[in-house]
C-alpha cells in the first residue's frame, strides 16, 4: 500500500510540474481567504488560495467533490467575482483559470 500512495505522489507531483512549465505567467505566492460561487450564487465553497496569478490560481480545500467545472470566484477581499474553470484537481487541491 505504501508503495502505491508514494507511487501516486510521484505521478501527482510530475503532473503538476508538467502543469507549472505551461503557464504564460509566473503565481505569486499568498495565503488568502476566497469563495467558489455557482448556482446562480446560491451555493458556494470556502478555500484557501496558495498562490495567485492575473490567469489562475491554485486553490486549497478540505474536499474539491461537488465543485463545477464552470463557476463565479471572489477574493474575500474583493467585492468583485470573475468567471473561473477547473484546469485540474484532486481531492484537496484545484487549478483555476480565470476566464
Amino acid at each position: 500500500m505504501e508503495q502505491v500512495q508514494s507511487r501516486y505522489a510521484a505521478l501527482l507531483a510530475q503532473a503538476k510540474a508538467a502543469n507549472d512549465e505551461k503557464r504564460k505567467q509566473h503565481r505569486r505566492r499568498v495565503l488568502k481567504a476566497g469563495t467558489i460561487l455557482f448556482n446562480n450564487g446560491y451555493s458556494s465553497f470556502g478555500c484557501k488560495i496558495r498562490n495567485l496569478s492575473d490567469e489562475g490560481a491554485l486553490l486549497i480545500f478540505s474536499d474539491t467533490t461537488g465543485i463545477p467545472s464552470n463557476f463565479d470566484f471572489k477574493l474575500s477581499d474583493s467585492k468583485d467575482t470573475v468567471a473561473a474553470d477547473r484546469v485540474w484537481h484532486t481531492r484537496t487541491e484545484m487549478g483555476i483559470r480565470f476566464t
